[in-house]
């Protein structure tokens, strides 16, 4: 019954019509763990908001065989639909180890109560699941500390993914952590901690790693080959190639005791040229909404039917709906794409609603149960012109303690966009002074640069002599203000001796002077 099935041809045009089919064979008793992975990863690929409830069944049925449960419990959480608040604690409260370990994976910020307790209990038999799910949304220093003492948990499983669940947040305090990870003995755990060291631009960070070069394990070598590179290329060779004569020269001298790891060209203290050619912007394609003259009719028909492909429905969506001229057809296509059950669909409906000037319509979608709908609208709804009511809701959706990492400094950036100036120094001032959240901290000062206000900036400047609390984002975002707005920074004493080509760039550019402006 299963070895018929055309997995990759269906993944490839991601063909709904599968889907029935595939929770039947899911379900079935003694089916291979390769089979299972194999519709698992297929339903994954298919995104069907008609596989919520059934899936959300087998989940629950105790009757059937777990690895069937798991499986439907990773698709689901791969759905971009997630269970509501209320629903993770019943199941957390009520539910048995599978139940639980799916709630516990599926929460988020919201729920910190019951993660940071068991993530902070190494003992407990849903630790592991408790540091994942903190990959997300979790980036304040207090949530940090459970997922890097997780580094030297007993069980391999859980340091690697401790080594996982840091990618995002790079936290200066895990560096050492992550080197010793590198060279653990369980090969899993060292290419997990190494993916993650790619975004530690240090001296001691490329220094541990090209010591790892002669591992006995070809797959730790491989990977110990694409982090040096990384940190050679990405970041030190990157910093030096941008920069100029005289930030050049400091950059190199702070380099001398890796410089030999570096592969320089022997060009003395000369800059790289830059690439002379700028890469040409070619007009988008047009679509098949303008080649096929889709009327609203057929467009709310297309893509009202969930069943079948949909690879190539998703590839013209965006064109297809931005092709609607008419204001009457705007009209029928606003409540179609903000209620379409398929959280894909609302999510890409953000863009599309910018475009139309949407702007009630966009504010609804904030409210969303989707986290990704809600971070697309916010981010779309500071693409708009300047509305003060907007501010508003912006404003109201960065207190949420949920809005978190890259989508708080979006709703950050979107609240700057619709607010009078006159209230955003001010309020931007004490967020980068005291907000939890690094990401809210760096945008308040970025924000703050891009309004040239010389004297907030002036006053955030003793912040520079302040360690860093999680990384060195504040510090880079205060050093570029200085730079943008031609102030001093002061000596900087506490800061030339910090181990990261990101900051050593940024002092260049504020203490040589040198180098264009934005």
């Amino acid at each position: 019954m299963t070895d018929s099935i055309p997995y990759e041809e269906i993944r490839d045009a991601e063909d709904r019509s599968w889907t029935e089919r595939l929770l039947g064979c899911l379900v079935l008793p003694g089916l291979p763990t390769a089979m299972r992975d194999q519709i698992m990863r297929t339903l994954v690929s298919l995104e069907d908001p008609r596989a919520e409830a059934p899936l959300t069944r087998i989940l629950a049925a105790r009757e059937i065989p777990e690895a069937a449960r798991e499986a439907a419990g990773t698709i689901l959480r791969n759905s971009g639909n997630p269970p509501s608040g209320a629903w993770l604690r019943a199941a957390w409260t009520e539910g048995d180890r599978v139940l639980r370990r799916h709630a516990l994976l599926s929460m988020r910020r919201a729920e910190a109560d019951i993660v940071e307790p068991v993530a902070r209990d190494p003992a407990h038999p849903l630790h592991g699941e408790a540091i994942a799910a903190m990959m997300f949304d979790f980036s304040e220093p207090r949530f940090l500390e459970p997922r890097i003492a997780a580094l030297g948990h007993l069980d391999p499983g859980v340091r690697k993914i401790a080594a996982d669940a840091l990618v995002y947040d790079e936290p200066l305090a895990a560096e050492a952590p992550l080197l010793r990870a590198a060279g653990d003995a369980v090969v899993e755990v060292a290419v997990a901690a190494l993916q993650t060291l790619v975004y530690y631009p240090s001296q001691r960070c490329l220094i541990g790693v090209v010591a790892l070069c002669n591992h006995p394990d070809e797959t730790v070598r491989a990977a110990v080959a694409g982090c040096a590179a990384q940190l050679r290329e990405g970041s030190f060779r990157s910093a030096l190639d941008g920069a100029s004569h005289a930030e050049r020269r400091f950059l190199l001298a702070w380099m001398a005791p890796v410089r030999h790891l570096l592969d320089l060209p022997g060009e003395g203290d000369a800059p790289a040229s830059p690439a002379a050619a700028q890469t040409q912007r070619l007009a988008p394609d047009a679509g098949p909404a303008a080649r096929d003259g889709l009327a609203v009719d057929e467009l709310i028909a297309l893509y009202a039917e969930l069943d079948g492909p949909w690879a190539e429905k998703k590839r013209w969506f965006r064109d297809r709906f931005l092709a609607a001229r008419g204001a009457a057809d705007r009209g029928r296509l606003v409540p179609f794409l903000t209620g379409h059950p398929d959280p894909w669909i609302r999510d890409g409906a953000a863009e599309v609603l910018a475009a139309w000037d949407e702007r009630d319509a966009l504010l609804g979608l904030t409210r969303d149960p989707a986290f990704t709908v809600r971070k697309s609208a916010m981010y779309w709804l500071g693409q708009l012109s300047p509305d003060r009511p907007l501010a508003a809701r912006a404003w109201e959706h960065l207190a949420d303690p949920a809005t978190t990492g890259t989508h708080a400094s979006e709703t950050l950036a979107t609240w700057v966009r619709h607010a009078p100036t006159e209230e955003s120094i001010p309020r931007l001032v004490a967020l980068a002074r005291g907000d939890a959240r690094e990401q809210v901290r760096y945008t308040a000062a970025r924000s703050l640069a891009g309004l040239h206000a010389r004297p907030a900036i002036e006053g955030l400047i003793p912040l520079l002599a302040e360690p860093p609390e999680v990384t060195w984002a504040l510090h880079l975002a205060l050093l570029d203000a200085c730079w943008r707005l031609r102030l001093r920074p002061g000596r900087c004493d506490a800061l030339r001796d910090a181990d990261s080509v990101d900051l050593q760039l940024a002092l260049a550019r504020c203490l040589t002077g040198d180098g264009a402006r934005g």
